[in-house]
């Protein structure tokens, strides 16, 4: 092991993620990427000497890049790491060996809850991800996996977060009702269960109801989607993709978040994060941590895959406007849980925490 001489007593701190800066293509993983990159940042000039980041997205253009990832590594005291499969298959073991060779503590920050599954079937990577600094999932279920069922014992819940510094915007439901999708257009989100409501929306005559679609369209799904738009009436409108500084405002316009996911392994979705931000509860499909987020106060849960009592629930609500707008207050309350403030104390505590 070979032990870092600084020249100052403040640790280089490292962010390892996907940025996509070159895409700006935004997802669950760039977001979290992001902010948690900008939390570090705000508080620089106080704990850290430096922070940097490495943009694994730069490895689709230039392979060769990695070697200056890796040299990050060697130079970080602190590796804040949140990889999607393939890097944690493809790039971590070598992540692993040099921060053990180099005296690097690596921060694994969970994003989504697929963790627990990608590890049943392969020993060298538990063993690996064991010896780390600290795990960060962002579910209860996924931190008893971690610690039930593969014996890790540096493990805290890091919420997901954002920086909720702001005063936020909300209105009485009046008509038209407006509902809101804002994901990754992906037949596993459930798009096309908004394609289906929207129709029995128009034969129903629900003319003061309308749907609008936010989010990066899945490239594979490009055609598919745009003919379902073709063809779907005139209550169900594709609206592109969200700045981060858009999405307060954007979002605090409408009623209720549709969240029909068909992807059983979801962590905490971010679009669901900004809806209670934006002070709109959220209706979605019960998936593996879906009770983790919402419970009555904040929204409703369905039956996982059941598109039929998808509809029903927002057929009902949407008959109670008076139901919807305690629904909201319900949502901006939980929004508290999950600031940057709390997202720090946790991070805080486990990167300098106090000697006794």
């Amino acid at each position: 092991m070979i032990e870092k001489t600084r020249i100052m007593e403040k640790p280089k701190a490292l962010v390892f993620g996907n940025f996509n800066y070159s895409t700006n293509n935004l997802c669950g993983q760039t977001v979290k990427t992001r902010n948690v990159y900008q939390l570090l940042k705000s508080k620089e000039s106080q704990y850290f000497s430096e922070v940097v980041i490495f943009d694994t997205d730069s490895l689709n253009a230039n392979k060769l890049g990695m070697f200056q990832g890796l040299y990050h590594v060697i130079k970080a005291d602190e590796l804040f790491y949140l990889p999607a499969t393939k890097n944690l298959t493809y790039i971590f073991p070598f992540v692993f060996i040099l921060s053990k060779l180099f005296s690097t503590k690596i921060h694994f920050v969970v994003v989504g809850g697929w963790l627990g599954d990608f590890l049943q079937s392969k020993p060298i990577y538990r063993f690996m991800i064991s010896k780390v600094h600290h795990i960060y999932p962002e579910t209860d279920a996924l931190c008893n996996c971690l610690t039930m069922a593969y014996g890790f014992n540096k493990v805290m819940r890091l919420n997901n977060f954002r920086d909720t510094h702001f005063a936020p915007v909300q209105r009485a439901t009046v008509n038209p009702i407006q509902l809101v999708f804002m994901a990754r257009v992906h037949p596993l989100k459930g798009v096309e269960t908004l394609f289906k409501l929207s129709q029995i929306l128009y034969e129903l005559n629900q003319e003061n109801v309308s749907i609008d679609i936010y989010g990066p369209i899945f490239e594979e799904y490009n055609e598919e989607f745009n003919n379902l738009l073709n063809t779907a009436n005139n209550n169900i409108t594709y609206r592109g993709v969200l700045q981060p500084n858009e999405i307060n405002s954007v979002l605090s316009k409408y009623d209720i978040m549709l969240f029909p996911t068909q992807y059983y392994t979801e962590g905490f979705p971010g679009s669901i994060l900004d809806a209670y931000i934006s002070g709109i509860p959220v209706i979605a499909s019960n998936w593996k941590y879906a009770n983790e987020f919402i419970d009555h106060t904040s929204g409703a849960i369905v039956e996982f895959n059941d598109v039929d009592a998808f509809i029903n629930k927002v057929l009902k609500l949407i008959e109670s406007p008076e139901q919807i707008d305690a629904l909201k207050q319900g949502a901006l309350a939980k929004s508290h849980e999950f600031s940057s403030d709390k997202a720090w104390e946790i991070i805080k505590s486990t990167t300098f925490p106090i000697k006794q």
